[in-house]
């Protein structure tokens, strides 16, 4: 799967993929303030900071992806697929402890947050899949 993902994004220019990366947190920021909305009108305001606070972290993810993929490369790792997969696993321990820690302490602020991290990747593969469409679409 993580194969077919890199795949699909190398078919993509830089300010091609910047794109896909603005649009995903431009419907991501948008539909936080929805449901942050929507929740506090029915009593569940917990959750829907919660679900801003998935959407925020599946963003930081993203950028850290970025910046650190770029310092791998730049930086000439004599195993670089080993220096990104230990970073990969660091981003994913820090993003799981702190989903944790929410739930210990609020489940409905936890239970948000993982939401808002699934939301914020599904509008993220959602923006992939519409630019590669469109880039097909432009190339025939």
């Amino acid at each position: 799967m993580i194969n077919g993902l890199a795949g699909l994004v190398e078919q993509f220019t830089l300010p091609e993929l910047t794109r896909v990366l603005r649009r995903t947190v431009l419907s991501a920021l948008a539909l936080g303030i929805i449901a942050l909305v929507v929740t506090v009108l029915v009593s569940l305001a917990a959750f829907g900071f919660g679900l801003c606070i998935g959407l925020g972290l599946g963003l930081a993810n993203i950028r850290l992806v970025t910046m650190q993929t770029a310092k791998v490369s730049s930086s000439k790792v004599a195993r670089p697929i080993r220096a990104l997969a230990s970073l990969t696993l660091a981003r994913l321990a820090l993003t799981t402890v702190v989903v944790i820690l929410l739930a210990v302490f609020i489940t409905s602020l936890g239970l948000g947050a993982v939401g808002g991290i699934a939301v914020f990747y599904f509008l993220f593969l959602a923006n992939l899949i519409g630019g590669v469409l469109k880039h097909r679409g432009a190339s025939t």
